[in-house]
Formats: C-alpha cells, structure tokens, sequence
C-alpha cells in the first residue's frame, strides 16, 4: 500500500491485514476488496462531531483510500455448438464461435493509496 502524508502532524494508526484496513485500534475497519468496483473507488475516512471515526461525512478528514478498478483474467474458449446449431436453424457459416470468461483478480494491496491527514488535538474514540 502506498502511503501518503499530506500535512504535517500526528497521523491517524492504520494496519493492514490482507485486505482489511483497520483505523485507530478497531475503531473503523474497512474490507477495501468488498468495496472494489470495475471503476477506482474513493472512500473519505472523517472524524464526526463526536469523535467517532466515519466514512464519508465527518467534521475532520483523518484518511482518504483510493481503491484501483478492479482487474480480470479473460479466458477465450471456442462455444460449444447448441441443439439449435446442431439441427441447422443457424448458420455459421463454417466459422467457430468464441466466449470470453472474465475472472475477477484478487486486490492487490500494493495498488491502494492511503492518504494520511493530521489529527492534531482531534479526539478519536
């Protein structure tokens, strides 16, 4: 993961686990491979009125995660010919038909950012 600071002071604790990220000790945990989509992904880690930890709207940021699209292992197969084909209702005209299989890959965390803010005099619970 890589990690960036973008101003100076005390920083929010953060561990990776496979591909749960954990903030301040438990507080907010997040699964970054369930929230990867076929786009990139940014989820805004804020600090509430009361001190809890948040995604999305807050009072303070303390982290910002950016999750790349999703990638896929594509598979091309020649079709199998159908009964329809078989009894000559389609032709094909003598060429054989192909199918693409899409496998989703699994996240790699090297390719998620963190963005680090300060907490300075901002209490977290």
């Amino acid at each position: 993961m890589k990690i960036i600071e973008k101003n100076e002071g005390k920083k929010i604790n953060y561990n990776l686990t496979g591909t749960k990220l954990d903030f301040a000790d438990g507080a907010l945990t997040l699964d970054l491979a369930r929230y990867q989509q076929d786009n990139p992904v940014t989820r805004d880690i804020m600090v509430d009125s009361e001190g809890y930890l948040t995604t999305g709207r807050g009072l303070y940021y303390a982290a910002q995660v950016e999750i790349p699209a999703r990638k896929y292992t594509e598979t091309v197969a020649t079709a199998q010919e159908t009964d329809a084909q078989a009894g000559g209702s389609e032709n094909t005209g003598g060429m054989s038909r192909e199918t693409v299989t899409r496998t989703p890959e699994r996240l790699d965390t090297e390719d998620v950012t963190l963005y680090l803010f300060a907490i300075d005099g901002i209490m977290i619970h």
